[in-house]
């Protein structure tokens, strides 16, 4: 009955603000929180944030909130929280789609599936920035098209939830693919990136998974929103996931 849309890294769920509005205007109850020490919860300081504590938020979410037939929807970084809160609330979860996401087995940290080059330079960035607390955003070309305009500054990603790695409490049951939920990844083709590519290839073909791609770059989400709700939309309906709500021109 709930679509719970997960951000990445540096920034919060006004990532999602555009999308998340198509989707409710489709008839779904949607829910973007944003993870601790990020953006709006930016406060809380990143010697205290590690990846449990972003697992927690959304696993929390869902207990708390009592939400049950969940398409959870990840991009980028958002897939190792979102693993986790799968492995800690699975009954509750009815599909995750992985939106050019991390995908994590147990035991996997951010950093153990990057490459080496790219571990180095976030230590590096991190270590100049605050002493390695947290690693700032770093500098990209500009995206377009933009549909309004983003914040000036994004928000330093917490160390901890990028070296600390996703463990599961589930144990060997996660090992069968048969205990997770359907799952689809959707690879972004739009730019070259081994990390996402060879994820993805994890995933197609694989029971249990269904793959789709975007020929666009990895920021999708905010640059595309009318294209991932609507991709979204297609997956939620294949679950058999009901609007709660009448759509609205």
């Amino acid at each position: 009955m709930t679509i719970v849309l997960v951000h990445g890294a540096w920034t919060g769920s006004w990532s999602w603000r555009d999308c998340a509005r198509i989707l409710r205007r489709k008839g779904y109850e949607v829910y973007a929180p944003t993870n601790t020490g990020l953006s709006e919860r930016s406060h809380v300081k990143p010697r205290h944030v590690t990846l449990e504590s972003h697992i927690a938020d959304i696993a929390g979410l869902l207990r708390y909130e009592d939400l049950n037939d969940v398409l959870l929807v990840a991009h980028s970084y958002g897939g190792m929280p979102t693993t986790g809160a799968v492995d800690r609330e699975r009954d509750r979860v009815k599909g995750v789609m992985y939106v050019d996401a991390f995908l994590p087995e147990s035991g996997q940290s951010l950093w153990d599936i990057v490459s080496a080059d790219g571990k180095a330079t976030q230590q590096r960035m991190a270590q100049e920035f605050d002493g390695g607390l947290s690693v700032p955003r770093p500098p990209h070309a500009p995206i377009r098209p933009r549909t309004r305009p983003w914040p000036p500054e994004w928000s330093p990603q917490p160390v901890g939830t990028t070296a600390e790695p996703y463990v599961s409490v589930r144990g060997a049951a996660t090992m069968d693919p048969s205990w997770w939920p359907p799952r689809h990844y959707v690879l972004c083709t739009g730019y070259e990136n081994s990390t996402f590519t060879g994820l993805a290839a994890k995933a197609r073909g694989a029971p249990g998974w269904d793959y789709s791609e975007f020929d666009c770059h990895h920021d999708v989400v905010r640059t595309h929103p009318q294209m991932t709700a609507d991709r979204i939309e297609a997956f939620a309906d294949k679950l058999g996931i009901a609007r709660p709500y009448a759509r609205t021109p």
